[in-house]
């Protein structure tokens, strides 16, 4: 794997990140240190938490592939705009706490 050139990337130091297979693919990778157990920055991991709550909500036999597909579909569509520009209105504080935590719980 070569590194692609400006780009840094973060792993959340889960098991599967620290395997020496993994690791040693990375080594050319520029990578952001980062604790383990960080809380999830991203804002796309908490669409895909709201997400996973609102298939739990609402549990059905999966029997073909298209069906949990149309049930992520359905629970994306629902989810509110004025949630996800929260998010991302939200995305310096979260930041900005994480570090002031050094990593730790944020509360978001």
């Amino acid at each position: 794997m070569n590194s692609i050139q400006g780009c840094v990337f973060q792993l959340d130091n889960a098991r599967p990140h620290t395997a020496v297979v993994i690791q040693h693919a990375l080594q050319s990778v520029d990578m952001l240190p980062w604790p383990t157990r960080s809380p999830y920055l991203s804002p796309i991991e908490h669409v895909w938490d709201i997400i996973g709550r609102q298939l739990q909500r609402h549990p059905q036999p999966t029997l073909t592939v298209p069906v949990p597909t149309d049930q992520v579909q359905k629970a994306w569509n629902s989810i509110p705009q004025t949630d996800i520009q929260h998010l991302y209105d939200t995305m310096h504080a979260r930041l900005h706490e994480c570090i002031q935590n050094s990593g730790g719980y944020t509360g978001y």
